[in-house]
């Protein structure tokens, strides 16, 4: 796609499994890991709840949700589990593509190209994920551990890893603290893959897709509804930008649950399977809303990756307020790497020194090769400068740093479609969007800087560059050879 996703390739029907935009390249590996002994599971449901809400975690299936309800309207259980692929669960992706086990077992046709992708539920045969703990701490928080499945299998072989999750209750809120704990023998640094942050499915009745589509966020503007009854939309799942971190899926009453993701401006969502079943079915009917926060992450070997995601119940007026309570973009957005990457991540031949991450981007890069940040959103007058510290090394002792800046245009204010099989309906819609929201081109500019090893903080201004103006949303460095980088902080500012 157009867009920056790229088409999914296939869909099946019988088993809405969170498909991510983004292809698959074919790659094998092995490695050798054995089944844990794990506790017996001797009750399914585990239940958190105040005088607002009640949520409910299946021990059967890693600690997913699978029961979540609002008093204030009606008290009916919100969540979809017509199949185990939905919940609000853990999912993660990485390579290789396929997966191999480490018994030489094969992943599915059907999923092969999802790679390596342990979740919370279980496999695609059935075979459920591992608790390993589960433990109440107070009367508001819940904490499950549990050893994932390899969704494309269908013989049992699980996650080379652990998941853990922490649920609080707050009021209406409830907060997700999900963590992945790698313990992988292939110590390759695949590519960075798109992240679910995590998937949410709920019934029938909350249909009605909404969130803020614009560049003034937080500023009384309205909002969008991207998915309304009878509009003929959906599915295929819709993808868009919005700089307020938050969507919702609301009833015919104007009341549901937002999904608000801090790090997050990309989401997936929608309802499937069509008009005719919006605003009605339950639990086990195949009808269903979804959203997903979407963030790119590198998953090393032994890394240790935690997100915190808020599930907020009430109207949007609810939810809208709580993200801009809770909101943590910086009017100037600035990222240090002194223990993680900030949700940076490379494209071409390009690698960094792995997990952990200890005071730097410590990355080697060859020739074209690309460092690319989060999207975010800032305005072109808070951030006149671009500033750059780090120590780089090249043969040549200098280096040609191209930036490239991308504005929020027109483009980013619909939704586009994420997933196709050729459908001429689907492709029709996606040129009448291209012409109707045209791709705003990304700002580019070159600056030499010096590659011999020692550090220093390059100051590159912006504010006189062509189309530099308004609002912007992400940041692109490419190198002109290869060479080695120890980046400590890139900053937007004054």
């Amino acid at each position: 796609m157009k867009t920056g996703f790229a088409v999914l390739l296939s869909f099946h029907a019988g088993r809405m499994k969170h498909y991510l935009p983004f292809l698959s390249v074919l790659l094998c590996c092995s490695c050798s890991q054995n089944t844990p002994n794990v506790p017996e599971v001797k009750s399914s449901m585990v239940y958190l709840e105040n005088d607002r809400i009640k949520l409910g975690v299946d021990l059967r299936i890693g600690g997913a949700v699978t029961y979540l309800s609002d008093r204030e309207n009606g008290g009916k259980n919100m969540i979809n589990s017509a199949d185990w692929g939905r919940q609000i669960q853990m999912s993660f992706y990485s390579g290789p593509w396929p997966y191999i086990g480490p018994n030489g077992e094969k992943p599915t046709d059907s999923w092969a190209g999802l790679g390596w992708n342990p979740i919370q539920s279980g496999d695609a045969g059935g075979n459920r994920s591992k608790i390993i703990e589960s433990e109440m701490r107070g009367g508001n928080t819940l904490f499950v551990r549990c050893i994932p499945m390899q969704w494309p299998h269908t013989a049992g072989v699980p996650g080379d890893c652990e998941f853990e999750c922490l649920y609080t209750l707050d009021g209406n809120v409830i907060t997700m603290e999900a963590t992945i704990v790698n313990k992988r023998t292939d110590r390759t640094q695949y590519r960075a893959c798109p992240q679910e942050m995590p998937a949410v499915y709920t019934n029938g009745a909350w249909y009605s897709l909404v969130t803020y589509l614009g560049d003034r966020p937080f500023s009384g503007q309205p909002v969008t509804r991207v998915v309304a009854r009878d509009d003929g939309k959906g599915w295929p799942w819709v993808h868009f930008y919005t700089p307020e971190n938050w969507v919702a899926l609301l009833d015919d009453n104007g009341k549901g649950i937002g999904v608000f993701q801090p790090e997050v401006m990309t989401f997936n969502g929608g309802f499937h399977p069509g008009d005719a079943l919006k605003g009605h079915g339950g639990e086990k009917d195949s009808q269903t809303g979804h959203i997903a926060p979407v963030g790119t992450q590198i998953l090393d070997h032994n890394i240790r990756w935690t997100y915190k995601t808020h599930f907020i119940l009430g109207t949007v007026d609810d939810i809208r307020s709580y993200a801009e309570k809770s909101r943590q973009t910086p009017a100037c957005p600035e990222w240090t790497f002194q223990r993680s990457r900030q949700n940076w991540y490379y494209q071409g031949d390009a690698s960094d020194a792995g997990w952990p991450v200890e005071g730097s981007l410590d990355v080697r890069f060859g020739k074209n090769a690309a460092i690319v940040g989060p999207v975010t959103f800032w305005k072109a007058a808070d951030a006149p400068v671009l500033e750059l510290e780090g120590a780089f090394e090249s043969d040549e002792r200098e280096l040609t740093l191209t930036v490239e800046i991308q504005p929020v245009g027109k483009s980013d204010f619909t939704d586009w479609l994420n997933w196709s099989e050729g459908s001429q309906s689907v492709e029709e819609e996606q040129r009448r969007k291209e012409a109707e929201f045209p791709a705003t081109p990304p700002i580019v500019l070159r600056e030499t800087i010096t590659a011999d090893g020692v550090n220093r903080v390059y100051r590159i201004h912006l504010s006189a560059l062509p189309g530099y103006e308004n609002a912007l949303k992400s940041l692109k460095l490419s190198f002109s050879e290869e060479g080695s980088a120890r980046i400590k902080r890139i900053r937007l500012g004054g």
